[in-house]
């Protein structure tokens, strides 16, 4: 089977889906090492998080360098035109950007949706926007032979937005990379040091954009901060900033940008407590990596972080400051639990890229 798989948001500009990209890929080259992968990527862009050079030890591997990244223009034609050169090969999209020369391609064409935020909060897009979202994903779904989704809730979004017949559609969870788990004592501390915290801490990670619902998460955290039994708790954010979203800290928040990913699992194995208020997800990758470093999770009552987060996890209603306040209360009170750090972490540990992998493997197959 020959695939050619776009890699070219295995980047910084898009963590979550160049996560998602990067270890599906390395999980199906892992269990099917033959698989002949074509992988586009774009070697002039910033990219501090993922080695693509790892995945040379994988024979079957091509890396493709192109100069046209993501949503330019030009890759609508650049693209389709680079792939005349395997024109049975199936291709996969892992997003919903596929450049419009590839719709008129007819070997296999595979596609991830991983949310749909536009149109499930509507007011933080123009009105063009959405129209441009929804005619691009129309255009895309007419033509997909087959559409991953990360999770049960973007499924039946999925069916009751566009009406996809279920037939086309896989669901194919993400997980917790391997290297989220417990760190020790003396790595907790080198680390927090480093950026000058002084437990206790709550911790979020992401990136600031209007749908995860840091506004909301401040305010509620200057409500809760003088109600906890420690009066020196901070709340720690980390992840890409956007320019566009400014961020208005109060005291007793602490904002460390971008924060490189091997420090992320002791700065998640330090905190207290993991908070998580998107307004909307797709799957909610961060919960899972909190899960696996034993932290107890305190996160929104949405269909997606009920998917991950199961019984492991204390939900509140994301737009209800008071509410969410009282639920970190209670959750920094209980965080302590032993059994509720393991359930965490068990909880983490029935989702895998493995698991992910064989099932895209699978639908590949069927393609082919």
């Amino acid at each position: 089977m020959e695939v050619v798989f776009d890699g070219r948001v295995i980047q910084d500009r898009f963590p979550g889906i160049g996560r998602y990209a990067f270890r599906l890929l390395e999980a199906m080259l892992s269990l099917e090492p033959d698989l002949r992968v074509r992988l586009l990527y774009v070697p002039h862009a910033p990219n501090r998080r993922w080695d693509l050079q790892t995945l040379d030890r994988f024979p079957a591997v091509q890396r493709i360098p192109v100069s046209i990244p993501p949503f330019v223009p030009a890759e609508h034609g650049v693209i389709p035109w680079l792939l005349r050169r395997w024109p049975k090969a199936l291709v996969h999209v892992p997003h919903y950007a596929v450049p419009l020369g590839l719709l008129r391609r007819s070997a296999p064409l595979a596609v991830t949706l991983h949310d749909f935020a536009p149109l499930r909060l509507p007011a933080a897009w123009s009105p063009l926007q959405r129209w441009l979202y929804r005619f691009w994903h129309r255009c895309v779904l007419a033509r997909a032979d087959a559409v991953f989704v990360i999770s049960r809730a973007t499924q039946e979004d999925l069916f009751r937005l566009f009406g996809v017949p279920r037939g086309r559609v896989a669901v194919t969870p993400e997980a917790a990379d391997p290297h989220f788990f417990p760190r020790p004592p003396q790595e907790v501390a080198e680390v927090l040091s480093h950026y000058g915290i002084r437990p206790p801490y709550a911790l979020w990670v992401g990136v600031n954009k209007p749908s995860k619902n840091i506004d909301r998460l401040l305010e509620a955290w200057a409500r809760v901060r003088g109600r906890l039994p420690d009066p020196s708790a901070t709340l720690v954010l980390a992840g890409p900033r956007d320019p566009r979203y400014p961020l208005r800290l109060r005291p007793g928040v602490r904002d460390l940008g971008m924060v490189p990913e091997e420090d992320l699992p002791a700065l998640y194995s330090g905190a207290r407590l993991f908070v998580f208020p998107s307004l909307w997800e797709g799957f909610g990758l961060p919960v899972l990596e909190a899960m696996a470093c034993g932290v107890p999770v305190a996160c929104s009552d949405i269909p997606a972080l009920r998917e991950v987060g199961g019984e492991a996890a204390m939900f509140f209603d994301p737009r209800d400051v008071e509410g969410m306040a009282r639920a970190l209360e209670a959750a920094w009170r209980r965080a302590k639990d032993p059994a509720w750090r393991a359930a965490a972490r068990a909880r983490a540990g029935q989702f895998s890229w493995q698991e992910t992998a064989w099932r895209t493997l699978g639908v590949y197959r069927e393609l082919g």
